[in-house]
């Protein structure tokens, strides 16, 4: 059980920085080119979502060690993370879908 949690973890790590890194080293064009936004409002976006990155984390130690656990927190914010994802590729796939 022990090495299941393990690898399940780290499988999790690895698309979670293939995430952070895919979208980090393209929000900026993408609101700029895109969504035509200007500069200062873009970078002003990039630079709320990287804060919101860093301190998730610190919400998401608090509910674990007080209130959920560990294993509760990891698999629920797993969960609220996937559907995220999916919903918002699906709402980038409509408004690319809409601008052809």
């Amino acid at each position: 059980m022990g090495m299941i949690c393990v690898s399940a973890h780290a499988v999790y790590e690895v698309f979670e920085r293939m995430a952070y890194y895919g979208i980090s080293s393209n929000l900026f064009i993408y609101l700029t080119k895109k969504l035509h936004q200007g500069t200062v409002r873009s970078a002003n976006n990039v630079t709320n979502w990287v804060g919101t990155i860093w301190m998730t984390p610190v919400l998401g130690a608090y509910i674990a060690d007080a209130v959920l656990g560990r294993y509760w927190t990891f698999l629920i914010a797993s969960a609220i993370y996937l559907s995220v994802c999916l919903a918002l590729r699906e709402i980038l796939v409509r408004i690319e879908l809409n601008s052809i």
